[in-house]
C-alpha cells in the first residue's frame, strides 16, 4: 500500500496521466499547472484499516477547478490499474511459459526413466530378498552403537566420580564434631556455695555476743576474695563430642564400591566393541554381496518419484497462476489488483471561496467589534465624567 501510494506522486505517473488526458480532453487539460506543482498538491492518504488509498488534489479555477482535478485523479487511478495489470500479466505470462517448458522437460524425463526401469526389470528382475536382512542388521548395528555410547558414558562418569571422591577425601577431615553440651561450671558452683556459707557464718557471728570485730573482718575479707574469684570464673562450661565424619565415611564407601562398578563397565564396553566390530563385518559383507543392479533399480525408482513430485508441484504452481490471472480483472472497476471504490465527480459549485460563509463570518465579527467599541467608548466617557466631577 505504501509503495502504491508513493508511486502516485512520481513525475512519471503524473506525466503519463497528463499525456493521456491531453489525448482525450484537449479542451480543458491545457489549464493544468506544471507537473512539479501537481506533485506538491496531490495527496495520497493511506487507510490501513480499510485497506484503501484516498487520492485528492486541489486546483483553482484558473487551473481547471474540480473538473480537471477529478479527471486527473481518475486518470491516475486508471493508469495505476493499467500499469499493475500489465506488470502482473507480463509476470504471469513469463511464469506460465517457464512452467509449461519445465513440465514438458519433466514429462520427457519421466518417460525415459520409466523405459529404463522397464528394460532393467526385463533383464535383471527386481530382487528384494535382502531387504529384511539388511534392515535387521542396520537395526542391530544402531542398537549396539547406542548401548556402546551409554556404556562409555557410564564408564567415564564412574571414573570421574572416583577421581572426585579421592580429591575430596584428601581435603576432608576424618573427625568432626558430633555434639556440644553446656553445663554450669563446678568451680563456680563451689565458689558460690562457699560464699553462701561464709555469709551465713558472718551473719551468725555478728549476732553472737562475745565475737571480736577482728573475726568478723576476716570473714568479710574471705567473702570479698571469693566474690572476686566468682566474678572472673565462667558460669558455664562447654563439652564437645567428636567422632568420624559421616561424609568421610560415605566417600570411603564410594571408593570401595566404585572400582568393581568401573571394572564392570570396562568389561561391558570391551564386549560391546567386539560385537559392534562383528556387526560391521556382517553388514559390510552383506553390502558387498548386493548386486549393483539392485542399487541401480533403487536409483531409477527414486528418480521417478522425485520427478513425479516435481511435476505435481509444477502443476500446482501453474494452477495458481491461472487462478491469479482469472482474478486479475473481476469487475470493470477492478484491474491489476486495484479497485476504484469511488470515482471522482466534479461539482458545479466551487469549493472555495465560500461567499455565504464569508458574509456570515464578516457579520458576526463586525457585530462583535461594534459591541466592543461601544462598550469601550462608554467606559471611557464614564471614566472621564468621574474625574471631572
Amino acid at each position: 500500500m505504501a509503495t502504491i501510494s508513493e508511486r502516485f506522486s512520481t513525475e512519471s505517473m503524473l506525466n503519463a496521466a497528463v499525456e493521456n488526458l491531453e489525448d482525450n480532453y484537449l479542451g480543458g487539460i491545457q489549464h493544468l499547472p506544471s507537473v512539479g506543482n501537481l506533485k506538491r498538491k496531490l495527496k495520497a492518504q493511506i487507510h490501513p484499516e480499510a485497506d484503501y488509498i484516498k487520492l485528492s488534489i486541489e486546483l483553482t479555477e484558473d487551473e481547471g477547478g474540480e473538473r480537471n482535478a477529478a479527471l486527473l485523479v481518475n486518470q491516475l487511478a486508471r493508469d495505476m490499474q493499467t500499469l499493475r495489470s500489465e506488470d502482473e500479466k507480463t509476470k504471469l505470462a513469463r511464469r506460465q511459459k517457464f512452467l509449461l517448458q519445465k513440465r514438458e522437460e519433466i514429462d520427457t524425463e519421466i518417460q525415459q526413466l520409466i523405459g529404463d526401469t522397464l528394460n532393467f526389470i526385463r533383464e535383471n528382475r527386481s530382487p528384494e530378498t535382502w531387504y529384511p536382512m539388511l534392515a535387521s542388521l542396520l537395526e542391530q548395528h544402531r542398537k549396539l552403537q547406542e548401548r556402546l555410547g551409554i556404556s562409555e558414558q557410564a564408564l567415564h562418569t564412574a571414573i570421574g566420580q572416583l577421581t572426585h571422591y579421592k580429591s575430596q577425601l584428601e581435603n576432608l577431615p576424618k573427625q568432626t564434631q558430633i555434639s556440644e553440651t553446656h553445663n554450669l561450671n563446678p568451680l563456680w558452683l563451689h565458689q558460690r556455695e562457699k560464699l553462701l556459707d561464709l555469709e551465713t557464718q558472718r551473719i551468725g557471728d555478728s549476732e553472737k555476743v562475745g565475737k571480736s570485730p577482728h573475726e568478723i573482718a576476716a570473714l568479710n575479707v574471705q567473702i570479698e576474695d571469693i566474690q572476686k574469684k566468682s566474678e572472673t570464673t565462667s558460669q558455664t562450661t562447654t563439652t564437645s563430642t567428636f567422632g568420624t565424619s559421616a561424609h568421610y565415611t560415605y566417600i570411603q564407601n564410594q571408593l570401595i564400591e566404585l572400582p568393581p562398578i568401573i571394572n564392570g563397565y570396562e568389561n561391558e564396553t570391551i564386549q560391546l566393541r567386539k560385537e559392534l566390530r562383528d556387526s560391521n563385518g556382517e553388514l559390510q559383507k552383506l553390502l558387498n554381496q548386493i548386486p549393483e543392479n539392485q542399487h541401480t533399480f533403487t536409483q531409477l525408482r527414486t528418480k521417478i518419484e522425485l520427478a513425479g513430485s516435481l511435476k505435481e508441484e509444477i502443476e500446482k504452481r501453474y494452477l495458481e497462476s491461472e487462478i491469479i490471472s482469472a482474478e486479475t480483472d473481476v469487475t470493470p472497476n477492478q484491474k491489476g489488483g486495484i479497485e476504484i471504490v469511488d470515482v471522482a465527480v466534479p461539482r458545479k459549485v466551487p469549493v472555495s471561496p465560500q461567499y455565504k460563509l464569508i458574509v456570515i463570518l464578516a457579520g458576526v465579527v463586525g457585530l462583535c467589534m461594534g459591541i466592543t467599541i461601544a462598550l469601550l467608548i462608554e467606559y471611557i466617557n464614564h471614566t472621564t465624567n468621574r474625574f471631572q466631577s
